[in-house]
């Protein structure tokens, strides 16, 4: 196996288990809160799934770091100028974001979940499309102002739902 396919197979793993990892975060999340206690137990499961959006997030900063490298010392510097790119690169950045409010002090819990919840299973979805969308043709702008649509429809979606389980965060 050569370099770029090992990267390439690692930063699918890492989506994988983040875009998962996301999907199931908001799915115990929203199990944990309904009756306004988060017990014991569901404090472990949610532990140890963020825990995998950790390892997943890692998985992609590592493979996706790997494949710039190889991108320019195998002088495919083209590659480094895609409006697609640089939309993969600024969700990740968001994911990070995602990742310092959801464990935020300073921010009173409710907000830190709200979103943080929402940051993290917008960006991880978007970094799924942005992955398997190969022949996306948009400019940086436009790929960044759909994101933002999209994080706020997820935060509308959020909030509804939550509503309609009659969970108050």
């Amino acid at each position: 196996m050569d370099w770029h396919t090992f990267f390439v197979v690692i930063h699918v793993v890492g989506t994988v288990l983040g875009t998962g990892g996301a999907t199931f975060a908001e799915v115990f999340l929203l199990k944990a809160l309904r009756d306004g206690i988060i017990e014991p137990f569901e404090a472990e499961d949610l532990k140890v799934i963020y825990r995998v959006l950790r390892i997943g997030f890692v998985l992609v900063v590592i493979s996706g770091f790997g494949l710039l490298v190889l991108a320019r010392l195998e002088d495919h510097a083209q590659y480094l100028y895609s409006p697609r790119l640089w939309a993969k690169l600024m969700i990740v950045a968001i994911l990070a974001v995602g990742i310092i409010v959801w464990r935020a002090r300073w921010l009173p819990q409710r907000v830190s979940v709200v979103l943080g919840s929402a940051l993290s299973f917008s960006a991880w979805y978007a970094a799924l499309v942005l992955g398997l969308w190969r022949s996306l043709d948009l400019s940086f702008p436009l790929i960044l102002g759909a994101y933002v649509v999209w994080f706020f429809v997820v935060l509308l979606v959020q909030h509804f739902v939550r509503r309609a389980l009659g969970i108050a965060v």
